[in-house]
């Protein structure tokens, strides 16, 4: 089969592999469309200290399965895959917190599991009893549903913070996390979002995909914190989401949210992006800083319903499509922000 494999940082190659086998009571997947991810842009870039070569990155997979020997996932089914695989044992897994598990492996991250940068891959027993896979229904282009990982990851972090109706949420960032974070705060019914972006372009390729709440920080507009106490009679905002990998985003955040807000740090940065953070406001304005990581198999069912039913337009945010012979083009158009969500489709 085909495939795209990493050998290192920025070295990646079309080349053909053996084609995997399906294991004992597992499947085998066509791959027909696999999401191109932030992270895996990382690790293409050489960020990942876990990644192993040579490896098969791709973790927003969707497929049909073309060999099983599992009664539960049939011949000719459409599979949405989502690559977190918990353990189901540990404590976190048992209480329900399988986003936590000590024992997690994930698909697709060149971390060891081959994900769906390639024609073909087979998933064993232990990964679809503990894993995210979901049948796609007839009707449904399985292409869509590829935003569901992403999705799944912000639902998770909305549900874990109570964003409720009344809030005023902010976004940094215009990227797939920032448009998701808004659309998915408004179907929760939330009073009003509203997503900063300093990147001009970016900010335009939003707007021209439908999402009007776009505040440009970059376009001469007035200064963003007064512009959002300006909206809130001088509180700031209830909730302030960091999408986008910069410390200086997280320590904005803590100066624009309001007294008795929340903060969702949302996304890992690298040491030299590192800001400041003003814990003194923290303190005295008795805000809230929650993190956010992956999400359970639960919340990934949850997300790609969202998605079936049609309240996330999957349209929205996939702005590019590749064959997988042109994945290093994928992430430089990722690198220089001209995407929201690349797709690569087989």
């Amino acid at each position: 089969m085909k495939a795209a494999v990493l050998y290192g940082a920025n070295d990646l190659r079309y080349e053909t592999v053996d084609t995997p086998v399906c294991p004992e009571k597992g499947i085998l997947l066509k791959v027909i469309a696999c999401g191109i991810c932030g992270s895996d842009l990382r690790t293409y870039g050489g960020g990942s200290s876990r990644a192993q070569y040579p490896s098969v990155s791709g973790h927003e997979i969707a497929g049909e399965i073309v060999e099983s020997q599992n009664p539960d996932f049939p011949v000719g089914a459409k599979l949405s895959v989502a690559p977190v695989i918990a353990c189901g044992h540990c404590w976190y897994c048992k209480n329900g917190i399988q986003n936590q598990c000590d024992n997690m492996r994930m698909i697709g991250t060149a971390e060891g599991i081959p994900g769906g940068f390639a024609e073909y891959v087979s998933f064993t027993e232990d990964m679809l009893e503990n894993g995210c896979f979901n049948i796609i229904p007839e009707g449904i282009d399985p292409v869509d549903t590829v935003i569901a990982e992403t999705a799944s990851s912000v639902l998770n972090a909305q549900i874990n913070t109570n964003i409720v109706m009344e809030d005023l949420v902010v976004i940094i960032g215009s990227g797939t996390i920032g448009c998701l974070h808004s659309e998915i705060a408004s179907i929760r019914g939330t009073k009003e979002t509203v997503i900063a972006e300093m990147n001009t372009e970016k900010a335009e390729l939003a707007r021209k995909q439908g999402f009007q709440n776009v505040y440009n920080m970059g376009s001469g507009d007035p200064e963003l914190k007064e512009f959002i106490m300006e909206k809130t009679n001088g509180r700031g905002a209830d909730t302030v989401i960091c999408a986008c990998p910069a410390g200086q985003a997280q320590a904005d955040a803590i100066e624009l949210v309001r007294k008795r807000g929340k903060v969702i740090f949302f996304g890992g940065i690298s040491a030299s992006s590192a800001a400041v953070i003003d814990t003194n406001a923290i303190h005295y304005k008795e805000i809230t800083v929650h993190g956010a990581s992956a999400y359970s198999p639960e919340v990934n069912r949850k997300a790609l319903d969202l998605v079936l039913s049609g309240q996330l337009d999957a349209s929205k945010f996939i702005t590019h499509r590749y064959e997988l012979k042109d994945l290093a083009q994928g992430y430089e158009d990722m690198r220089h922000g001209k995407m929201i969500k690349g797709v690569v489709v087989f």
